[in-house]
């Protein structure tokens, strides 16, 4: 089992988290934003074990395979 992350709660988050349940052999293994609310919605959307405010809670207690970075591009390099 490919066990997946996203780190980003926003808009293409739904749009990432809908193609990763597409793939055989995967699973979203928890979602994460600095905002709790919104982890917290992307969680109740899609099938995702569970949702995190911190990341690396979330490396460390869902120990993901792969990690979608779904927040805004000029945030990518200081995560």
């Amino acid at each position: 089992m490919l066990k997946v992350a996203i780190v980003g709660c926003g808009k293409i988050a739904d749009a990432h988290a809908s193609q990763i349940q597409r793939i055989k052999g995967s699973e979203i293994v928890g979602v994460c934003d600095r905002d709790p609310l919104m982890a917290q919605q992307l969680y109740e959307r899609f099938p995702v074990k569970r949702y995190f405010s911190d990341l690396p809670e979330l490396l460390n207690d869902a120990r993901p395979d792969v990690v979608h970075i779904t927040t805004p591009p000029e945030s990518h390099f200081d995560l």
